[in-house]
């Protein structure tokens, strides 16, 4: 029996290359294939979610019978679309350090109240500054310590459009859930998720890393997700 592919999905906030690292990990080690597509927001036009979902669709082998669905950050609430797009190709789901599907809410309604007040002042021509500029002085630096590395994200990059951010996502997406979900938490700012994730019966695990681990610390999180799929897939 064929294994499951790896579908790989970056935030739609940021760039493909969040994944690269990662993917090129297990590519190395799982028997399978590994695709990182792009699922960046300002590459397609609205409705974003079901445009986004069907533009990663595309882009994954049509050679490859079922999908494990790894989603990071703001790719979590993406990934009911990505399955909906996938049809009966969507197989478990691993969120990294993700917000969790919110049906009938936009991104905007899950975002803390001070980042909500920042991106008001902050949208010039309905586009919001690039995910980067929204951290604290310094941020970027801790999470990313290498310059290059950090350049290579950063460029990445484009000016956020702002119906991306307040569009709702769907209510009902079709193949969702396409099968057992796990989390893996990888800095403080996602504790409550993976609360929610070990409420639901969801496998777990903890790696006190941060919110970009995936660039940093590509080893841990590559073996990580491997571990939480052998787990769901048994």
């Amino acid at each position: 029996m064929t294994r499951p592919g790896l579908a790989l999905i970056h935030s739609p906030l940021v760039g493909p290359m969040t994944w690269r690292a990662v993917a090129g990990k297990l590519a190395a080690t799982r028997d399978a294939r590994v695709e990182a597509p792009s699922a960046s927001a300002w590459q397609v036009a609205p409705l974003y979610y079901p445009s986004v979902a069907a533009r990663i669709a595309a882009q994954l082998p049509a050679s490859v019978e079922t999908w494990v669905l790894v989603g990071h950050s703001a790719a979590g609430g993406l990934l009911p679309s990505v399955a909906a797009a996938l049809s009966d190709k969507a197989g478990v789901a691993v969120f990294v350090d993700a917000i969790l599907p919110h049906p009938g809410r936009s991104w905007l309604d899950t975002a803390p109240p001070d980042l909500r007040a920042f991106l008001a002042d902050a949208v010039r021509d309905d586009r919001a500054p690039p995910w980067h500029a929204w951290l604290p002085s310094g941020a970027l630096e801790r999470l990313l310590p290498d310059e290059r590395q950090r350049r290579a994200f950063t460029g990445d990059i484009e000016l956020m459009p702002v119906g991306y951010l307040t569009e709702a996502a769907p209510q009902q997406t079709p193949n969702w859930p396409p099968g057992p979900c796990a989390y893996l938490q990888l800095s403080g700012a996602y504790a409550d998720e993976a609360a929610e994730a070990t409420a639901r019966g969801w496998p777990i695990e903890r790696l006190a890393l941060n919110h970009l681990a995936m660039l940093s610390e590509p080893d841990k999180v590559a073996a990580a997700i491997q571990r939480l799929v052998a787990r769901i897939e048994a």
